[in-house]
């Protein structure tokens, strides 16, 4: 028999509640022992067990599981479900105490265990939001973004027919040796639907409220080696002309010495005239994915397009970003949304910190410089946006940058193969990606050199154009 001066001097059934919410069965102890240790054991036990699962998956594995909407969901039904079970047995220990009639007046609470439960409370119910606002938010970016149904590879024509002129500034490699020794690994090489390579456009589109169709004054080619994981990328001029197509295309017979206007207009090049570039579920992505295959010889899989106002959005979800000036700017950007302000960027070389208008100023100016400066900037500011923000930043903002990824983002990425891609990137060491840019005076104005550009290709997915990346990254840097 329970003493009666025990039951009125015991704990307050919402006390009860709060702690057996928080780890259940805790809340149990004094009332009903045997339910408690039962919880107690169960709750740690499935604890151990999911801690212990997770413990031997591998990195790549967690994250493949982040685009996998069946997962996605079985993560929120899970945190749903789980946080149900808590609040019923909080639920259970609470009736249990109250029938003990533990207090005279049950209606009479402290302060203090007004606040204790609601913290208690507080504690029990946040991560399962946390968990479930995740994952909903990452099942909104991959239904809003990743939207291809079928995606075809721009394929160019063979690389024999180009020859590399003798203005082009690149030794002839002579044939490999044949290597006496006789290979050692039986495994096949690993490969992205047959090709060895997987090469992505990535387009900065500055299509606005006052312009027509969307022009890509970013452009870069990102290409890795499927098996090996080495990569290598390529920073396109927007204002190359005669940028031509692969053959046998009906763009090419349209534009037979390549399209007059210049690059960065390609794209909407293919919204405009989608008949130039048939039986393609995206004309517009497609005849620019054409040209650049045409231009590396490369043969190119998907694009990501990004327009301006998500590169100032990102910037400013972090804070801004510190940038290392190397030139003086003196310029005014017109308005990027309707009614929005002017952007001016009066910047001198040095040590910057610039909102999202700011850098967007920054990286788009060329009245005091050139395409070729801009063009450096602009990847001077992409990697200081991801070298400067630690993996915690953007896990805590993830959310926020998912809903601006999914307003700003296009790509012909299927949905299907982002396992696949993720575990390909993740493979990448981008400490040794080789950069080029094809800038002047080593690349001409004018007209696009293909044979040039397609040795140089060549000679920087064969390692051997360090010299140029480690210049190019430097202008990056502040001087040591």
């Amino acid at each position: 028999m329970v003493n009666p001066r025990r039951e009125i001097r015991g704990r307050h059934p919402l006390t009860a509640a709060a702690l057996s919410a928080l780890l259940p069965g805790f809340g149990h102890f004094g009332y009903n022992n045997r339910r408690a240790y039962a919880l107690i054991i169960t709750s740690v036990g499935a604890v151990v067990a999911v801690l212990a699962y997770l413990s031997t998956r591998s990195v790549s594995s967690m994250l493949i599981w982040s685009v996998s909407p069946s997962r996605l969901r079985l993560v929120i039904v899970g945190a749903v479900v789980l946080l149900l079970l808590r609040i019923a047995v909080a639920a259970d220990v609470y009736m249990t105490v109250s029938r003990m009639r533990l207090f005279k007046d049950q209606g009479a609470l402290r302060l203090w265990s007004v606040v204790r439960v609601v913290v208690l409370f507080a504690i029990v119910l946040v991560p399962h939001l946390v968990v479930i606002r995740y994952a909903s938010a990452q099942l909104h970016l991959l239904s809003r973004v990743f939207t291809a149904a079928e995606t075809q590879a721009a394929t160019p024509s063979p690389v024999a027919t180009v020859t590399v002129p003798a203005d082009a500034g690149v030794a002839p490699e002579p044939p490999p040796a044949p290597d006496p020794t006789p290979p050692t690994s039986t495994s096949v090489p690993r490969t992205w639907d047959g090709a060895e390579r997987l090469t992505i456009a990535l387009l900065g589109g500055d299509g606005g409220f006052d312009r027509v169709g969307v022009r890509t004054d970013t452009i870069i080619v990102v290409s890795i080696d499927v098996d090996t994981g080495a990569a290598a990328t390529f920073n396109v001029p927007r204002n190359w002309r005669h940028l031509t197509f692969p053959d046998n295309s009906p763009a090419a017979s349209r534009w037979p010495d390549g399209y007059p206007e210049i690059a960065n207009e390609i794209y909407g090049l293919g919204q405009r005239i989608p008949e130039a570039f048939p039986e393609v579920e995206d004309p517009a992505g497609h005849a620019i994915k054409s040209a650049l295959a045409e231009l590396t010889g490369l043969p190119i899989q998907y694009y990501v397009l990004t327009d301006m106002q998500g590169l100032v959005k990102a910037i400013d979800l972090f804070g801004g970003v510190d940038i290392h000036v190397t030139e003086s700017i003196n310029d005014r950007i017109r308005p990027i949304t309707e009614g929005g302000p002017p952007i001016d960027i009066v910047v001198e070389p040095g040590e910057h910190h610039f909102d999202g208008l700011t850098a967007l100023g920054y990286v788009r100016s060329r009245r005091t410089s050139s395409d070729y400066h801009r063009m450096t900037r602009q990847r001077c500011v992409v990697e200081a946006l991801i070298n400067q923000n630690s993996p915690l930043e953007i896990v805590l903002k993830y959310p926020a940058l998912t809903g601006i990824v999914s307003a700003h983002v296009h790509t012909d990425i299927p949905f299907d193969r982002l396992d696949e891609l993720l575990d390909l990137g993740l493979s990448v060491d981008t400490s040794r990606i080789v950069t080029v840019n094809f800038i002047p005076p080593e690349f001409p104005r004018g007209s696009a050199p293909v044979a040039k550009v397609r040795a140089a290709v060549t000679q920087a997915l064969r390692g051997t154009a360090e010299e140029a990346n480690a210049t190019l990254a430097d202008s990056c840097q502040a001087p040591q």
